[in-house]
């Protein structure tokens, strides 16, 4: 089990010298969101960034940083080939429209790409397969760190399962008899409340009967122990788990709920409304999980 919050970093040396870093990071996400920062040399890696981090994440939010720390000034790159096509084709155009052609020194220099610094020249495959050595290292210790609190995650998950366990165990024996128990007192009330009058006993048996059926939660104390084994066994399976056991989370909070709003015996409604406070704490952790 891995977990979506985790940060990993590398650093390298680019073959003119300068410092790469790189810098991982990652939250909750409901699917996997890539927020990538690159220097506008190095954009033309942006593909095999993304298809390096989708081979390491199935799913949350992550952050992939790039700095470069240059030990060496830019230096300035002159273009003349560039500032005689424009040139030309400024005295072309000027002819034409009757506007005078002579360009100045300081026309020329303003020129988009005349003019430029080292800095923006395209970085050698060298550079470039040094930047995705980093990224793939510091991927590498980002995924470390997501296992190491998945781990700890995990034991969150199973203590979180046992004490829901340990919970319904309690309820079940609790529940024992309890159709019985409300059958009995619904037909005292009853009798009580029609005293004197006449009243079909059958009739007045069958609907306390409906009554204590309806407040019967046999179903959804067998139905909690079937998800828990199926919540257990994913705990302890390979692979991304994060959206399976939030959907056994919700269907404990279903059964919970269900059969605490069904329950009219004091003793069974502590339990169930303790159960509910676990599996409040298990949703909140699984929003975690990979």
């Amino acid at each position: 089990m891995k977990s979506m919050t985790g940060i990993g970093r590398a650093t390298g040396v680019l073959p003119d010298g300068s410092q790469v870093t790189v810098v991982v990071r990652g939250v909750n996400h409901r699917f996997l969101d890539l927020g990538l920062k690159l220097r506008e040399e190095f954009l033309d890696l942006e593909p095999a960034v993304r298809s390096a981090v989708a081979n390491t994440v199935s799913r949350g939010h992550v952050d992939v940083t790039v700095r470069t720390n240059r030990n060496v000034r830019p230096e300035a790159v002159f273009d003349p080939d560039l500032a005689f096509r424009m040139a030309e084709k400024w005295r072309e155009a000027a002819v034409k429209a009757g506007l005078p052609t002579a360009l100045t020194a300081s026309d020329l220099l303003t020129l988009p790409g005349v003019v430029r610094t080292s800095e923006e020249t395209l970085p050698s495959p060298e550079a470039a397969e040094c930047v995705l050595a980093c990224v793939r290292e510091a991927l590498a210790s980002f995924d470390a760190s997501r296992k190491s609190e998945g781990a700890a995650l995990a034991l969150i998950l199973e203590k979180g399962a046992s004490d829901l366990e340990s919970l319904m165990v309690q309820i079940d024996a609790e529940r024992a008899g309890i159709s019985a128990r409300l059958l009995e007192g619904l037909k005292e009330r009853m009798r009580k409340l029609l005293e004197g009058q006449s009243v079909d006993e059958s009739r007045l048996l069958a609907e306390a009967a409906l009554l204590a059926d309806r407040a019967d939660i046999t179903e959804e104390v067998h139905r909690l122990f079937t998800h828990l084994g199926a919540f257990r066994q994913r705990l302890r399976s390979e692979g991304p788990a994060g959206k399976q056991l939030d959907f056994l989370v919700q269907e404990f909070h279903r059964e919970t709920n269900t059969a605490s709003q069904k329950c009219r015996e004091l003793p069974v409604l502590r339990l169930l409304l303790e159960a509910k406070a676990v599996v409040e704490a298990l949703k909140e952790q699984v929003q975690n999980v990979e």
